[in-house]
């Protein structure tokens, strides 16, 4: 992440200062990542450009531009993990294809993210932004049909979801 040194705190959507990475895992060891896929970034692009962006949509716990390990220059993608996954999932609908430093953005679900998942169990289309599904693997994997994600983050998608359809939006 980055660091401000010598200046003051960026505040979050609640006017707090992102919580450390340590305090994020402290707070439970197996909790699910709500982290989103951020392309087509212009090498000139910085973390807290992204930051200021996206914190508009909820409070952000990391932003991790990723660079090159040999020569340490920018390769145009970035990862924007997020405290709760409506705020993600509202970065994923809203902010696909908005304007940063003269380029059109692709926000989409990361790879590591059970948010896809939780957006169907939503019944959130947001195939205008992922594209339509190449087959239906992906939903048999996502239940357990190979094993390849744990049942119990299955249910903790579930739940999520669940409790997420029960609110209204002044409890979010």
């Amino acid at each position: 992440m980055w660091n401000n040194a010598g200046a003051a705190p960026m505040m979050g959507h609640y006017g707090q200062p992102p919580p450390s990475q340590s305090n994020n895992q402290s707070s439970g060891g197996n909790q699910q990542k709500h982290d989103i896929f951020v392309g087509n970034l212009a090498f000139n692009t910085t973390e807290e450009q992204l930051y200021q962006a996206f914190s508009e949509l909820g409070r952000i716990i990391k932003v991790r531009m990723v660079s090159d390990q040999e020569t340490g220059k920018p390769r145009g993608f970035a990862f924007i993990e997020f405290e709760d996954p409506q705020a993600a999932l509202s970065a994923i609908r809203n902010m696909n294809e908005y304007e940063i430093n003269g380029r059109k953005i692709r926000v989409n679900f990361s790879n590591s993210s059970h948010l896809e998942t939780l957006a169907g169990q939503m019944g959130m289309d947001l195939s205008n932004v992922t594209g339509p599904k190449k087959d239906d693997n992906t939903t048999n994997q996502a239940q357990g049909g190979d094993g390849t994600q744990s049942s119990a983050a299955v249910a903790g998608s579930r739940a999520v979801a669940s409790a997420l359809k029960s609110m209204n939006k002044g409890e979010m």
